[in-house]
């Protein structure tokens, strides 16, 4: 085992846990290429989101019918402004009427996580957006979904949704300005460096980063941080040395974030972690990523980070 810990928690904060994330502190091993391990939990996630993906396709084409028969017979919708539909015949006969009065909408959803429960439940989370025949905007929101594995499908049980909060009221993007500059971390013989700096006037934030191991480079890569215009959620887009990718959704809180991330390794297996951010002071801010797995199967918290801002 490499036991490269700085290169486990670098990779994890960029949304992509990826092989590295492997090889935590408690001894996880090694994570096997995706042709040969495929775990029933990675296999049931990518049937949630396969499920997510068939019912906006059913949306955009209009089809009540076949949008109802990806609910369960008992299921259970509540809008934001907390009005109830239960049933599968109910569901169907709402959407037939919703398409008639409402030729042409089209949606776009994001699936910002998907967690198995016991094998038989899912909590899936995620933004969905609706536009006009024409492209234009009319509503976005946040959504938690239930879902029950029947068989071998998985099907929606209850849905609840939330009204985005206005642009007006969600936290600035440019409270990140603090993070802009140089940061550093180090244990032992390796360190880990941090560039932040705006990039396009301002409306992104471009993350450069070197991990080094007794000043020999062994990972590299940028993240490009901004606003979502799809959902005006500020999200992430992280590429690797090793030639990996992620991307998170952020939540932006007084003094840091909490970032739920995807990613994908070189060997074409998922991961997903929870990264939390918090902001010590101007010069300092602690880094933590929990809920972790690879290729569907679960890690150990990393332990707590600290960067330090460099010295001019």
């Amino acid at each position: 085992m490499r036991n490269t810990i700085l290169v486990i928690l670098l990779i994890a904060m960029m949304g992509l846990v990826e092989g590295f994330a492997a090889e935590d502190k408690q001894g996880a091993g090694k994570v096997l290429p995706a042709d040969q391990t495929q775990s029933a939990q990675t296999v049931d996630e990518k049937a949630v989101r396969a499920s997510a993906e068939a019912f906006v396709d059913a949306f955009n084409k209009g089809d009540a019918k076949r949008i109802s028969a990806l609910w369960t017979t008992d299921c259970e919708y509540v809008n934001e402004a907390g009005r109830v539909i239960q049933g599968r015949e109910a569901m169907e006969k709402e959407y037939t009427t919703f398409f008639s009065a409402n030729p042409g909408l089209k949606m776009e959803n994001t699936v910002s996580s998907a967690k198995i429960l016991g094998g038989k439940a899912a909590v899936e989370e995620g933004t969905s957006v609706l536009k006009n025949a024409d492209g234009g905007l009319i509503s976005k929101g946040h959504y938690k979904a239930l879902l029950l594995k029947e068989g071998d499908r998985w099907l929606i049980s209850s849905v609840r949704e939330y009204a985005s909060p206005l642009l007006s009221v969600r936290p600035d993007f440019a409270d990140l300005d603090w993070l802009i500059g140089d940061w550093t971390a180090e244990k032992g013989t390796k360190n880990l460096d941090f560039t932040f700096r705006w990039v396009a006037d301002k409306r992104f934030i471009e993350l450069s980063y070197v991990a080094r191991d007794k000043d020999v480079v062994a990972r590299s890569g940028i993240q490009i941080i901004g606003r979502d215009p799809a959902s005006g959620e500020v999200a992430s887009w992280s590429f690797d040395s090793s030639g990996g990718y992620g991307r998170g959704m952020w939540k932006l809180l007084k003094n840091g974030w909490i970032v739920e991330s995807q990613g994908v390794m070189p060997d074409g297996s998922s991961t997903t972690s929870t990264d939390i951010v918090s902001k010590m002071d101007g010069e300092r801010f602690t880094w933590q990523s929990v809920n972790r797995r690879v290729a569907g199967r679960g890690l150990t918290d990393s332990e707590v980070l600290v960067l330090k801002r460099k010295s001019k």
